[in-house]
């Protein structure tokens, strides 16, 4: 038995683990803004000293709802304070910034920072310098794009004249936002990685495991956990891209890639749930990971079908229902996996980083612990730790899982090979017995026969009676050699010795012989027998006896389900071929029985007097000889009505030509 981890050492490791994170994972080194206030609607920046080495973040005071703001008449627009923002909702605006700058031709950088996704385009000096989606005054005709737009300009004469327009209708909780400027020079310092770039590193990561894992999924163990977390990487891997902004290197819509925030949501937390669905071994966890597939399924629903405005006015819903599901459920997955086994411990791990981290964040963002200042969230790396800690889980478990297949297929190939050994055995006893049985069955039914010639020459009390008993003697007798004969068959054919031996022979006359033979000795049951064969039928290359014992089973087989009926066996010529029917207005045969009666053993069944007969070979044996003869043979029957059993035969097409 593998040994157990405890709980707490997880836990300890996970939480020595965050705080790792916490130490090692920096922002970039740049310097602190600084607040420069708007006066008489100008920003005064050419007095500042260190402007060359230190942003200024621009605090507006002014706005212009419902408004895009022309350069050429920015004068004649007549602004709102941002103190009646809440009061005067806007979906589109505009806003304005007046530099005053150093005349030294220094580029700067401005960058606008929103809350939430716009389309914005910026005016610097007149000119056009960027724009991201496309603005309109209608939901139709815009679309949003990121939360930011950074664009380089100039001052002209030390003066600097911006203009933002920004459009948001899709959000429930408000319109456009109002930007925030910030202003430093070209010439500092960038970070070594853009948000972008990270982006892209940490998503390919995230698709790399999930091909990584599809992989072991195919090729190894098709276990569904690993499908249901490989196809959480692909979703993770996707919100990635979108939170980075690394998404607008792709030529994909806006609108689009809005819905697609929320959706991944819901993506994620369906295919985390079915996939953590494994380690729920009580009722009430599987109830949870149950309910928040269900809430996300429908949330997902309304994602496709609704409105924007709509979706994200019931997302706090949705978010409070994953909070009253999701906490409980992983509180409740660590009680229950106290001592966890190695794959269950690597889960745990992760599931404890990833929440541990994300709780971080929360704490980080609310400020409790100073301004935040030189913080960045740790939950990206932590997703890291999540994926590659579940991964590590989803291999052990795919091991346990195939080595535990090859054990079960190695008692399956012991069993195979102990089944196959009896096979050959009963094969082999079968045969022996049968092949004594012939001798004692062919001298009782000489004597039986004997016995019955003398009882009609000589004067014997009760001869009739005598000799009716002797023919019921040796028709037994007969067939029972049969059902001996059949057994024999089965045996020579699936050790590859039934041989055939065709030669040229006419059809009509091995029906004749057969009938002649066998027919007075199986008909017990009073029926008619017609005989209705085509006449000047070519020539057939077969073997006569094998093909005499195909009708003989035929006959047999109708003659035990009709009593006081009519027996017809018919041969005709079909294009290439000769067609042979045995019918019967027999019994017939159900349905469901008639796909399995040229099986071993399919066509046996209870005889028209409710005894079970014959041996279930028959119908088996013919199938071989006739396909070994290049035919075909089929059954048609209704149940009531009888049987019609068919077979065909390819005829000599030449008299000279030799078998």
């Amino acid at each position: 038995m593998p040994e157990k981890i405890k709980l707490p050492s997880i836990l300890l490791a996970a939480i020595l683990t965050v705080l790792a994170m916490m130490a090692l994972v920096r922002p970039p080194e740049t310097p602190e803004a600084v607040t420069i206030a708007e006066q008489n609607g100008v920003y005064g920046l050419s007095g500042i000293a260190d402007l060359d080495k230190t942003p200024v973040l621009l605090a507006s005071e002014n706005y212009y709802p419902n408004t895009y703001l022309s350069p050429e008449n920015a004068d004649a627009g007549v602004p709102e304070r941002i103190s009646r923002y809440q009061e005067i909702e806007a979906d589109y605006l505009s806003q304005r910034f007046v530099l005053l700058l150093p005349d030294n031709g220094n580029t700067y950088t401005l960058t606008f920072k929103l809350s939430g996704r716009h389309a914005m385009r910026v005016y610097v000096n007149g000119r056009l310098s960027g724009q991201t989606g496309a603005l309109g005054t209608t939901k139709q005709d815009t679309e949003v794009w990121e939360n930011n737009i950074t664009v380089h300009a100039s001052a002209v004469n030390g003066r600097m004249d911006i203009i933002l327009h920004s459009a948001q209708f899709y959000h429930a909780r408000g319109g456009a936002g109002l930007a925030a400027l910030t202003v430093q020079s070209s010439s500092l310092d960038k970070p070594r990685f853009t948000d972008s770039e990270a982006g892209f590193f940490v998503g390919g990561a995230l698709v790399c495991a999930a091909i990584l894992l599809l992989s072991v999924y195919l090729f190894l163990s098709r276990t569904k956990a690993t499908l249901y977390f490989a196809a959480a990487c692909l979703v993770m891997a996707l919100r990635e891209f979108i939170q980075s902004q690394a998404w607008i290197y792709f030529p994909v819509n806006g609108n689009l890639v809005f819905m697609l925030e929320y959706m991944s949501v819901v993506l994620l937390t369906v295919f985390l749930c079915l996939y953590l669905r494994q380690y729920a071994s009580t009722r009430p966890l599987r109830a949870m990971c149950y309910a928040a597939v269900a809430g996300s399924l429908a949330y997902g629903l309304l994602l496709l079908l609704a409105d924007s405005v709509v979706y994200t006015r019931l997302l706090i819903i949705y978010q409070l229902l994953l909070i009253a599901v999701i906490v409980p459920g992983i509180a409740g997955l660590f009680r229950t996996m106290r001592k966890p086994d190695r794959e269950q411990s690597a889960m745990l791990y992760g599931t404890a980083v990833f929440y541990l981290a994300a709780l971080a964040d929360i704490l980080m963002s609310s400020h409790l612990f100073g301004s935040g200042h030189g913080r960045v969230t740790v939950s990206e790396p932590a997703m890291l730790v999540f994926v590659v800690a579940q991964t590590v889980s989803l291999f052990l478990m795919n091991n346990r899982v195939l080595a535990e297949s090859k054990e079960s297929e190695r008692k399956l190939a012991a069993e195979k090979t102990a089944l196959e050994s009896l096979d050959r055995m009963k094969t082999e006893f079968l045969g022996n017995v049968s092949h004594e049985l012939k001798t004692p069955l062919t001298v009782m039914s000489g004597y039986a026969q004997t016995s019955k010639q003398l009882t009609e020459q000589m004067s014997v009390p009760q001869a009739d009676e005598v000799s009716r008993r002797m023919t019921l003697i040796s028709s037994e007798a007969e067939r029972l050699s049969l059902m001996v004969g059949q057994i024999l068959d089965v045996t020579r054919m699936e050790e590859g010795r039934m041989v055939m031996e065709p030669v040229r022979c006419h059809l009509d006359e091995i029906i004749h012989a057969a009938v002649k033979t066998h027919y007075p000795m199986l008909n017990k049951n009073q029926n008619r027998l017609k005989i209705r064969i085509e006449p000047g039928l070519p020539g057939i290359c077969a073997d006569p006896a094998r093909i005499s014992q195909v009708i003989v089973n035929l006959i047999s087989n109708a003659v035990r389900f009709t009593a006081g009926g009519e027996i017809t066996i018919s041969a005709e010529r079909r294009e290439e071929q000769i067609l042979v029917c045995v019918s019967d207005t027999g019994t017939g045969i159900a349905p469901e029985r008639l796909p399995h009666l040229f099986e071993r053993y399919g066509g046996k069944q209870k005889s028209g007097g409710g005894q079970d007969t014959g041996t279930g070979l028959g119908l088996y044996i013919c199938r071989h000889i006739v396909e070994q003869h290049g035919g075909t043979i089929w059954l048609e029957s209704e149940e009531g009505k009888g049987t019609s059993v068919f077979f065909t035969l390819p005829y000599c097409k030449a008299n000279t030509a030799p078998c």
